[in-house]
């Protein structure tokens, strides 16, 4: 989630950073997204199923590891007794190559299903903090929104994130 939220971070930087800034006539305000994101009902409803969808797959991969090295197990039992010729054991290891290489797909398989299931569980929470953040900039005559930890310097512009807080209903 902190990687989704860094990202969001640094696309609202980029945006505000392409525009030309004529300080002198515009409204400059600063947010702390990591004040307001984790607090949001959303967020933590997102956070609990990406935990338990993770669980899910964990106990999935563990299953297949299980099931491999008892395979293993049960092939260097049969090698050590000698009722393996040397072509069957082969045959046994080469199957043990492909077991593992089919693992390591599942494997990232699953982080890339991790990701898709993070994006579909905050681009919706996103969408709101970003329309909150318009409605408060508008209301409040801001033309430029930034993220207050990727400032590097700044002497002046005002911290909205209180009435970012206020807009989402977090306290």
């Amino acid at each position: 989630m902190k990687k989704s939220l860094k990202l969001f971070s640094l696309a609202i930087i980029f945006l505000f950073v392409s525009m030309s800034i004529s300080a002198q006539n515009q409204k400059i305000a600063y947010v702390d997204p990591e004040q307001i994101i984790p607090n949001m009902p959303e967020y933590k409803a997102a956070k609990s199923e990406l935990e338990q969808y993770q669980s899910i797959l964990k106990k999935q991969m563990e299953g297949e590891q299980a099931k491999m090295q008892q395979y293993y197990t049960d092939v260097m039992t049969k090698i050590q007794r000698g009722e393996l010729s040397p072509a069957q054991q082969k045959t046994e290891e080469e199957k043990i190559m492909k077991m593992q290489e089919e693992l390591q797909r599942k494997g990232m398989k699953m982080e890339e299903d991790m990701g898709a299931k993070e994006l579909d569980l905050t681009k919706p929470m996103y969408e709101k903090f970003s329309e909150a953040m318009k409605t408060v900039a508008k209301a409040n005559g801001f033309a430029y929104i930034f993220d207050k930890k990727m400032m590097l310097y700044s002497e002046g512009g005002e911290d909205l994130t209180a009435k970012l807080k206020a807009q989402l209903g977090i306290q």
